[in-house]
């Protein structure tokens, strides 16, 4: 439990919402009700309740986008109406919900609801004088206060966002050329055999190396070697289809993942792949480079890690066998 948390934010967050608002509005809700504000105090255990169970189907599904903007719209129209029927006093709730949407939603879509709900209070405030605020001073006050509140939610929000997705691309991406690492072929693996078992999707797996790339280091340098590593990965990719996924497996290692393929099929990619980089990629000199490749069909009953052994055994063979040549395991 703790582990899924850490590593879903948003989860986390929508978990942090919904025990803050069963803990705090609780209290106030059974207190409006046994005070005789039935509206009110209805609002606030039915926002309670959304908050339950929002939270109980984002743990359920592990999709924390629906639940959360199901949440987000339950407190817009809970703080509308818990205000319309307080007044003044209702006010204060509108402030901790500014925040909590941000943390329900995206930034961009939480400014919006925000705005809405604003709007609407706005509207109702100028028809009926008196209902929600005391004079228009007070209502001129508040409306620059929340939207202060909110510009700089949204800031914080947007820039915490684009600070998590740079950091989930440096924990997923391999810095120098941009492909898969190590962990997230670890990762896709392991969904690949789940999908096999599951559902019987086939998977197959390209496991290429660079011939004689420590000779490219020695003879041109790394700088050198480092670019040929860099080109590598869109050539591979314009030869793949958009959901086949590239890793970089190791040094000059590089894995392909490919989905709903046979085995004949997969073979020919790789030879497929083996003539792309020897044609696409060049020294400076003008010489070609080759590639070694081994493939592998999965099989049932069979780790993701000994299907990646058997197609590391493959790509050893086609060393072997005089490098520049596709091995099938």
């Amino acid at each position: 439990m703790l582990e899924r948390l850490k590593n879903d934010f948003y989860l986390a967050m929508l978990t942090l919402v919904g025990c803050i608002i069963v803990l705090c509005v609780t209290p106030y809700g059974i207190y409006r009700l046994y005070s005789g504000n039935y509206i009110v105090g209805a609002a606030d255990l039915i926002m309670v309740l959304c908050a339950i169970a929002a939270t109980r189907m984002a743990w359920r599904s592990g999709d924390t986008v629906k639940p959360g903007l199901f949440m987000a719209l339950v407190f817009c129209a809970g703080a509308l109406l818990v205000c319309i029927n307080l007044g003044v006093d209702g006010l204060f709730w509108v402030y901790p919900f500014l925040v909590f949407i941000f943390f329900l939603v995206a930034p961009i879509r939480a400014f919006v609801l925000l705005a809405l709900m604003l709007g609407s209070l706005f509207v109702i405030a100028n028809l009926y004088p008196q209902l929600i605020f005391a004079s228009r001073f007070q209502m001129l006050a508040f409306f620059v206060t929340t939207s202060i509140t909110s510009l700089f939610a949204f800031i914080f929000a947007y820039r915490a966002q684009l600070q998590r997705r740079e950091l989930q691309r440096l924990a997923t991406t391999d810095s120098l050329t941009g492909a898969g690492n190590r962990r997230t072929l670890n990762d896709q693996l392991a969904v690949a055999i789940s999908e096999f078992a599951r559902l019987s999707r086939q998977y197959g797996l390209i496991l290429l190396d660079l011939d004689h790339f420590k000779q490219i280091n020695d003879n041109y340098g790394h700088k050198v070697g480092d670019q040929i590593l860099i080109e590598l990965v869109p050539v591979l990719q314009s030869m793949l289809r958009q959901s086949d996924q590239v890793f970089r497996f190791g040094g000059e290692e590089f894995v392909v993942l490919v989905a709903d393929i046979k085995q004949a099929d997969l073979e020919r990619l790789a030879e497929k792949l083996r003539a792309g980089v020897q044609r696409k990629i060049i020294l400076p000199d003008g010489a070609q480079i080759t590639t070694s490749i081994g493939v592998a069909m999965q099989k049932a009953d069979e780790s993701w890690e000994a299907w990646l052994h058997r197609a590391d055994l493959a790509l050893y063979e086609a060393k072997h066998q005089g490098r520049n040549r596709v091995v099938t395991a």
